[in-house]
């Protein structure tokens, strides 16, 4: 079985293992921990099992990044990985609930990884229905089929792992409720966004506006989002066009890039929104489009907790988001923003009236948006937390 590229390591080793396809919150998150983790005893890695987007995006020459796609096909290949590095801690980055495979945890124990940790970033996906036993191969459908597949998939990390960390409590209840993680071991530790990076700021936002060609008298909404399809984009173009419909001097800056472009690109001309959205594509630094808006928008159908969102209230906007994963547990309706029901333009389109009417009550949230962020999203006090439990 061949393992190029994979060494030994003196130090203490702290062995991150990812399966991204990607860059996005999950891959963040853990960039953000490795920031936190050099130091003279400690020596973090990443492993990926696919795709490596970490290389290029490490700010520190102490972390190493490892790929082993050819070698991680089989129960057999997981191990010799584990026995070669022979790491003292494992910590296995879930963007979603099966992104790597079980024996994968299994492979690290029988390797003698002392530490085992899942960090799940999304809500569970709904399991597929009981199916009613009515026939000889009912019961077999029960006992070998898709649900029973998936829950035995499931079944087997959490329980090898000395604690799944997850990003809220919404993440946490839905693996507890729906996939019977074991409840003492799960906890849960929000994300967290830099109150000294991210913060309310006058002028870049007017940089940005007139780069834009929007004036300053105009309602900007941004929204921060990957373009696929949990996003639902689809939903804030629809909401757009009701709020042109009655006459508001609204625009939509959207930041972020995806396999769904060009479709919503043809929804935004069929529409008539050519004047009033801006698809900017992905954008390194998305403060300056925060900082050029008066409120942040997010109509996704699944979350978990999104930096996005976070980041937003760091800078002072009140906050749009619909009332699924992790939303509501950043914003408070009416406190910090509006929450909204997933799949509603009406509903979205309402909420930016509303914003938009009564600029009063939009400063208030503003102020408290900005002051929770800082109690209870600080980075650093939640990066703490992880490092504590980690390095235990």
């Amino acid at each position: 079985m061949p393992r190029e590229g994979i060494r030994c390591v003196e130090s203490r080793t702290v062995l991150f293992v990812t399966s991204t396809i990607g860059y996005g919150g999950s891959e963040k998150h853990l960039l953000e921990i490795i920031d936190r983790l050099g130091g003279s005893d400690i020596r973090p890695l990443i492993l990926c099992a696919k795709t490596d987007p970490f290389s290029a995006r490490l700010n520190n020459d102490y972390a190493d990044v490892i790929r082993c796609e050819n070698a991680l096909k089989s129960a057999w290949g997981w191990f010799c990985v584990f026995r070669d590095i022979r790491p003292d801690v494992v910590v296995f980055i879930y963007g979603t609930l099966l992104d790597i495979p079980w024996y994968a945890s299994a492979a690290a124990r029988l390797a003698r990884v002392r530490r085992l940790y899942g960090i799940q970033h999304l809500i569970a996906p709904p399991l597929p229905p009981k199916v009613e036993v009515r026939s000889i191969l009912d019961v077999l459908r029960r006992l070998i089929g898709k649900r029973a597949r998936r829950l035995m998939s499931a079944y087997v990390a959490p329980r090898l792992c000395d604690k799944t960390i997850c990003v809220s409590n919404a993440v946490r209840d839905s693996l507890v409720q729906d996939y019977h993680f074991p409840l003492e071991k799960a906890v849960t530790i929000y994300n967290g966004v830099s109150v000294s990076t991210f913060v309310p700021s006058v002028g870049e936002g007017i940089a940005v506006r007139d780069k834009l060609g929007i004036h300053s008298e105009e309602f900007v909404l941004v929204c921060a989002a990957r373009l696929s399809g949990e996003k639902g984009i689809d939903i804030l173009l629809l909401a757009m066009s009701e709020i042109v419909r009655r006459n508001v001097s609204c625009k939509c800056i959207i930041v972020g890039d995806g396999y769904l472009r060009e479709e919503l690109s043809e929804q935004v001309r069929q529409l008539g929104l050519a004047g009033h959205i801006f698809m900017l594509g992905f954008q390194q630094d998305v403060r300056p489009y925060l900082l050029a808006a008066n409120a942040f928008v997010l109509t996704s159908y699944k979350e978990g907790l999104p930096f996005a969102i976070l980041e937003a209230m760091a800078c002072g906007l009140p906050c749009i988001v619909t009332n699924v994963g992790g939303n509501a547990e950043a914003v408070a309706h009416n406190v910090t923003g509006l929450v909204v029901k997933a799949g509603s333009p009406i509903d979205v389109a309402e909420a930016v009236y509303s914003l938009f009417t009564h600029p009063e009550e939009r400063k208030r949230m503003s102020r408290e948006a900005r002051l929770r962020v800082c109690r209870e999203f600080n980075i650093e006090a939640r990066m703490a937390e992880i490092k504590q439990l980690i390095l235990n």
